[in-house]
C-alpha cells in the first residue's frame, strides 16, 4: 500500500491571479503558506478486480475507471495510464473540503503521488505540481488555478509566480522573527460555509475583461506584503491580508455575501485582519492579529469554531507501507 500525504494551504495575497486566463496573457504571482491539517490517499491493488474507492461519506465499487464519478481520481487515472489496473483507493482529509483552503489541490497532488509511487516511479514536487496542476486547469477544464497543486506539492511559506502553466519559486526575504510572529499572530475559525469554486471561477473568467484593474491591483498585492515580510512589519503583513480581501470583493464571482461583510467587520473592529480564502466564500475566515488581538478577535467571533493550526514547511510525502 502507498499512503501519500499533502498539506492543505492558507493563501495571503495574489489569489486568482494564477487562474489561467489571467495568469497566461499578464503572468500570475502568490504568496501563501501551508499548514498543519492535510489530505491522505492511500492506493493498493485491487485482488477482486474492481476500483474500490471510499470518500467522505461516499463508497464507489466499478470494473471500470471511466465509470468513476470522482473527477479527480478518474482523470489522474488518465494521466498515469492506470485506467486498466484495479484498485483500492481511500482518502481521508483533516479538514472538509470545498472550503476554501486547497483541498482540491492537495487531493490531486495526493493522488498522483501515490498513484505514481504505486508505478514504482518517485517524482519530485515539481513534476507532482506539474501533473495536477493539468489535471484541474487543463483536462478538467479551470476547475482551479495553479496556485494550489504549486504551494500544496513544495510546503512553506512561499511567493511564487505563472507563466501560464510554468511555476516559479521567486523566493522570499524575512526578517528576523517575522516568521514566528506572522504565526504567532495567526488564527483560523470555521463557520462551515461549503461551496464549490468553478461557478464563482467560471464567473470570474467570464468578465475578465471588467475584473483586469482590480486583478493587477491583487497581483501587486504580493509585492507589498514580501516587503512587509522583509521588514518584518506585522501590522504591514495584516494589511496586505484584509486588502486581498477587500480587493476580491471588488471582483465579479461568488466572493461577498452580507454575512461575509458583517464577520470580516467584526475582526476589523479588533485592530486586526480577515480574508476568507479561495475562489468562492469560503468555509473558513483567516485572520492576522499585528498587535495583540488575539483575545478580542476571539470574542468577536465566538460563534465561530477556532481550529487551532501552525504553518508547515514540508510539503507532499507519499511512503510504502
Amino acid at each position: 500500500m502507498i499512503v501519500a500525504k499533502t498539506p492543505l494551504r492558507i493563501p495571503l495575497a495574489g489569489g486568482l491571479t494564477d487562474l489561467a486566463p489571467y495568469a497566461e496573457r499578464f503572468g500570475g504571482e502568490t504568496l501563501s503558506v501551508t499548514i498543519d491539517k492535510h489530505v491522505y490517499v492511500s492506493v493498493k491493488d485491487d485482488l477482486d478486480g474492481t476500483y474500490d474507492v471510499r470518500y467522505r461519506d461516499t463508497h464507489e465499487h466499478t470494473s471500470s475507471s471511466g465509470r468513476l464519478r470522482h473527477d479527480l481520481l478518474r482523470e489522474s487515472l488518465r494521466l498515469t495510464g492506470l485506467t486498466d489496473r484495479p484498485l483500492d483507493v481511500d482518502f481521508r482529509v483533516d479538514l472538509a473540503g470545498e472550503s476554501g483552503l486547497g483541498t482540491s489541490g492537495a487531493l490531486t497532488v495526493s493522488i498522483l503521488h501515490a498513484l505514481r509511487r504505486l508505478q514504482g516511479l518517485d517524482p519530485d514536487a515539481w513534476e507532482l505540481l506539474r501533473d495536477a496542476a493539468r489535471v484541474e486547469v487543463e483536462m478538467l477544464a479551470g476547475a482551479s488555478g495553479y496556485h494550489d497543486p504549486a504551494i500544496c506539492a513544495l510546503g512553506g511559506l512561499r511567493r511564487l509566480a505563472y507563466d501560464g502553466a510554468g511555476v516559479r519559486d521567486v523566493g522570499l526575504e524575512l526578517a528576523p522573527g517575522a516568521r514566528e510572529a506572522f504565526e504567532d499572530g495567526l488564527l483560523l475559525f470555521y463557520s462551515g460555509r461549503h461551496q464549490k469554486s468553478k461557478p464563482s471561477l467560471d464567473l470570474l473568467t467570464s468578465h475578465l475583461e471588467e475584473a483586469l484593474p482590480i486583478l493587477h491591483d491583487v497581483r501587486a498585492l504580493v509585492g507589498e506584503l514580501a516587503g512587509a515580510f522583509a521588514r518584518g512589519d506585522l501590522a504591514g503583513v495584516a494589511r496586505c491580508v484584509g486588502q486581498q480581501q477587500r480587493l476580491k470583493q471588488l471582483l465579479p464571482g461568488r466572493f461577498v455575501d452580507a454575512e461575509v461583510e458583517e464577520v470580516v467587520a467584526r475582526v476589523r473592529a479588533t485592530g486586526a485582519e480577515a480574508q476568507l480564502p479561495g475562489g468562492k466564500i469560503s468555509a473558513f475566515v483567516v485572520v492576522v492579529c499585528p498587535d495583540g488581538q488575539k483575545a478580542a478577535v476571539r470574542e468577536a467571533l465566538s460563534d465561530l469554531r477556532e481550529v487551532p493550526i501552525r504553518t508547515v514547511e514540508t510539503g507532499t510525502r507519499a511512503v510504502e507501507l
